[in-house]
């Protein structure tokens, strides 16, 4: 079995588990208060985390069942879209979040899951992936999502008040400091997504290389 499909594997069962130990913990914390499941479910996808850590679990569970898969959720395009996306969850949160609260017992297990193991588990499935295919225009694209979500998270918290990261609330910030906030994501996105498209690059040169090698040895 290939060592992608392995890492695919392990992610995808992990990613299920954090995804799901974080949904009860939600659940149970706001219908303990008594409001509704609805209510705590639409909360849990409030979430650039969870979201993304979604969204990586699919292509893992994709790249598992379907291991020679190239197209669709493993479409290389969308593979650095999706790693560019959970090391961002990564680095922001424990940049500008994780200093901020002080979680205990099954949320500090969650925390650690969606934070950092996913991350780490999806950045080596994504080494192990072939590379090569992709163009340095696919950085911007890959920038497509962080977009999506900025006008997503903004439009249903004017619907309910809630937004979930205060760098990203308009009631704690001028509108000229969230545009410059944002403006700044959304350029460290990208140039992250460039800087990992970088290494695409060198990875697939050096797989290209590899056999021409071999052949010079043999």
């Amino acid at each position: 079995m290939a060592p992608a499909r392995i890492v695919a594997i392990i992610g995808a069962l992990i990613g299920l588990f954090g995804l799901g130990l974080q949904y009860a913990l939600i659940y149970t914390d706001m219908t303990g208060d008594g409001i509704s499941p609805l209510a705590a479910t639409w909360r849990y996808f409030a979430y650039f985390t969870i979201i993304t850590n979604c969204f990586v679990t699919a292509v893992m569970i994709r790249a598992a069942l379907t291991p020679n898969a190239q197209g669709g959720l493993n479409a290389p395009r969308i593979e650095l879209m999706a790693v560019t996306a959970i090391l961002f969850v990564c680095i922001v949160y424990n940049l500008l979040l994780a200093s901020r609260w002080d979680p205990q017992g099954w949320q500090k297990v969650a925390d650690v899951t969606v934070h950092q193991v996913v991350p780490a588990v999806f950045a080596l499935y994504w080494f192990l992936r072939p590379h090569g295919a992709l163009k340095w225009g696919h950085a911007v694209f890959a920038a497509i999502y962080p977009t999506l979500y900025t006008v997503y998270g903004l439009t249903r918290g004017a619907f309910d008040g809630f937004y979930p990261y205060y760098f990203t609330d308009p009631t704690q910030n001028s509108i000229p400091q969230l545009a410059v906030t944002l403006l700044g994501l959304m350029i460290a996105f990208i140039i992250g997504a460039g800087v990992l498209l970088g290494v695409s690059k060198v990875l697939g040169k050096r797989a290209a290389t590899a056999p021409d090698i071999a052949e010079m040895r043999g």
